[in-house]
């Protein structure tokens, strides 16, 4: 929730020489890391970047998730993960203008986040980018979604269950077939004892957490915020 508490844990971390690793298992997903390897391949020509978080209210009142001032309201502590496979696949972000909706449950006692969001992007590639969020979404109308276009390929990431990759010759299907939570984990513990590298350090974590902020710092001021 506070940009100047994730800066003073990087540089803890940094000064202790430790392993960190953030838990964006949606990173992890075969389908989403073929993807990036396919993008990759393309020549990262990416144009547009489209991702949705649609799902439901955590808990019920008197839940922390309820309060804006304990959990940062959905977009930074769902969506967060919506915003980071943007990062992730379209590159940072260099401006965003973003708003906020508290129409379907503002009314409830106890509820101050907001229900609806949705935020525009620069990548600083130059691709454009578009991210919105809800807890308002009914039981079969959950999305966890990305849709990435770029020159010579379109993908359509479900989560981590599957993409669906289109390109000129016709289109295929690509199965996850992995855990995401047990591979980070095991990452991790594999980064620890010496024998590998950590793939998602707290420096990605804290750019995030940047990109969300300022989406809602936007939706406040009503004005585009500037990333660094």
């Amino acid at each position: 929730m506070s940009l100047d508490v994730a800066k003073k844990m990087e540089a803890a971390v940094q000064r202790a020489g430790v392993v960190s690793w953030v838990g964006y298992h949606m990173r992890q997903a075969f389908s989403v890391q073929r993807v990036k390897a396919l993008l990759e391949e393309a020549g990262w020509r990416v144009g547009l970047v489209v991702g949705r978080w649609w799902g439901g209210i955590v808990g019920g009142p008197g839940h922390w998730w309820w309060s804006a001032d304990k959990g940062g309201g959905q977009l930074v502590e769902q969506a967060t993960h919506i915003y980071d496979l943007a990062r992730f696949l379209g590159g940072d972000v260099m401006q965003v203008y973003a708003e906020l909706g508290r129409e379907m449950y503002g009314d409830m006692e106890g509820f101050t986040v907001e229900d609806a969001s949705a935020a525009v992007m620069r990548f600083r590639s130059g691709a454009v980018g578009v991210v919105t969020a809800t807890c308002g979404a009914k039981k079969g109308g959950y999305r966890v979604e990305m849709d990435v276009f770029a020159r010579d390929l379109q993908a359509h990431i479900e989560g981590t269950r599957r993409a669906i990759v289109y390109a000129d010759d016709g289109m295929f299907t690509i199965e996850s077939r992995n855990d995401p939570y047990f591979d980070e984990d095991y990452k991790f513990i594999m980064a620890v004892q010496g024998r590998g590298e950590s793939e998602v350090p707290l420096s990605e974590g804290v750019k995030t957490l940047c990109l969300t902020l300022a989406a809602l710092e936007a939706a406040q001021k009503k004005k585009v915020i500037y990333l660094d």
